[in-house]
């Protein structure tokens, strides 16, 4: 990964005729907010990978396992491992968004490309409206799963 030396430089702020000084103030404060962003992004991008990987490993042992965990679970083990894998692979759709907003953010910082700045944006919103949909999704299917724990519970 590619490692911004000064992501704030005077020379890109000086380098726009677009700006006057008080708005060159306020781009380099957007710029120091934004490498900011980027390398949040690029922590949580590294995180997502891992967990993601954890995830598959996780998946792939409860599938292989489930003949031998057999009648220790309350349900077939093979149920955990395809749950772990689906969920693994729905996280790598918000990684790769997090990808895409941490180079779109340095691009944007290291050539000072307003299209990369739209780049940014636009990924940002998308990972944002994954999450909305995501949460709306699992507290949907919390809502119709409840009530049939609870009367599977009741039977046990």
């Amino acid at each position: 990964m590619e490692n911004i030396e000064n992501p704030v430089s005077e020379e890109i702020i000086q380098q726009s005729h677009v700006f006057n000084d008080n708005e060159k103030d306020l781009m380099t404060q957007a710029c120091t907010y934004l490498y900011s962003i980027s390398k949040w992004m690029k922590f949580f991008f590294v995180l997502m990978i891992i967990a993601i990987v954890f995830m598959v490993i996780c998946g792939i042992m409860f599938v292989s396992a489930s003949s031998m965990l057999g009648s220790e679970f309350p349900f077939p083990a093979w149920i955990m491992g395809v749950l772990y894998l689906v969920l693994a692979v729905l996280y790598v759709i918000p990684a790769i968004y997090m990808k895409r907003i941490f180079k779109a953010a340095e691009n944007t910082i290291i050539s000072n490309d307003n299209e990369a700045m739209v780049e940014f944006l636009k990924n940002n919103k998308s990972l944002w409206k994954f999450f909305g949909i995501l949460t709306i999704a699992l507290f949907g299917l919390s809502i119709l799963v409840l009530p049939l724990v609870i009367a599977f519970s009741s039977l046990a």
